[in-house]
């Protein structure tokens, strides 16, 4: 998986497949299943987080890195 967070857009890629690709402020798809979040406008600043679960569950990752976006 590759996310790309560059200003308010952000990209995707599952697989080498694009899966989404958003600019903040565009139409939001409506939700289609109940259990879905609400989704709102993405914060300027936050954590980083890569999956969130309870504090009795162990998750393990694999290859995680980050680099800052050449411009």
């Amino acid at each position: 998986m590759e996310i790309t967070l560059d200003g308010p857009r952000t990209i995707v890629i599952l697989n080498g497949v694009k899966v989404t690709d958003y600019t903040e402020g565009q139409p939001v798809p409506p939700k289609r299943f109940e259990f879905e979040p609400e989704r709102g406008p993405r914060p300027n600043e936050s954590y980083f987080g890569l999956q969130n679960h309870s504090k009795d569950d162990v998750v393990f990752f694999k290859e995680v890195a980050y680099k800052p976006l050449k411009k």
